[in-house]
């Protein structure tokens, strides 16, 4: 999403949320985060799955000089999978990841799903073993720019709520979807700048304002 994008989205939630208006001078610029759409892109965010951002790129570093047409679901299907498994990867995880190059190379057209509905999307992508609504709504968020996108199950989102609302327990998802709809349509944005502040508030001198 281009700059101007951000900026109003960022508008938009400090006017709806004053603990917004609070925090998010604080934040600085947001991280762009951003990952290139295709199967490259929805397997490295498997790859992200449950692990730290940091372990997440060492793993698809050397996923990517193993395979090396990374894009190519063909690559991917004809790898030594034991090579791969090599790279950092659980047995599930490659199975995951092998099941969408099988879907991808069976028909599956991620550049005509982009232009469909963000509901449409997360329903067709889904359907393959190992891809749940976190993947989707990731994919959505960092390779598609979708700038409503809430992905209510994850923790480090849940968390950053918590701190944010000054809450004494971690919100349900149900509960992050709640606090979450006076954000709309800006719930993408609303979601990159708590994972920022989550970070920032974790860090050394970090106090809350």
């Amino acid at each position: 999403m281009a700059g101007e994008g951000y900026a109003e989205g960022l508008a938009a939630l400090a006017a709806a949320d004053a603990d917004f208006a609070r925090v998010l001078p604080r934040l600085g610029e947001l991280p762009e985060r951003r990952i290139e759409p295709g199967l490259a892109g929805l397997l490295r965010v498997i790859v992200g799955q449950q692990v730290s951002v940091l372990a997440a790129r060492a793993i698809w570093a050397r996923l990517e000089a193993s395979v090396g047409a990374a894009g190519e679901a063909g690559a991917w299907l004809a790898a030594d999978p034991e090579r791969l498994r090599g790279c950092g990867l659980s047995r599930q995880k490659l199975a995951y990841l092998l099941n969408v190059a099988t879907a991808v190379a069976d028909g599956l057209d991620l550049d005509a799903l982009a232009g469909e509905s963000d509901h449409a999307f997360i329903a067709a992508l889904t359907r393959i073993k190992g891809v749940g609504r976190w993947t989707a709504e990731n994919y959505l968020l960092f390779a598609l720019d979708r700038p409503d996108v809430w992905p209510a199950h994850d923790l480090a989102l849940a968390e950053a709520v918590r701190r944010l609302k000054g809450l004494s327990e971690r919100p349900s998802w149900r509960q992050l979807d709640a606090h979450a709809e006076p954000w709309r349509p800006w719930r993408g944005i609303a979601a990159r700048a708590l994972w920022r502040f989550y970070a920032a508030s974790r860090e050394p001198g970090w106090e809350a304002v």
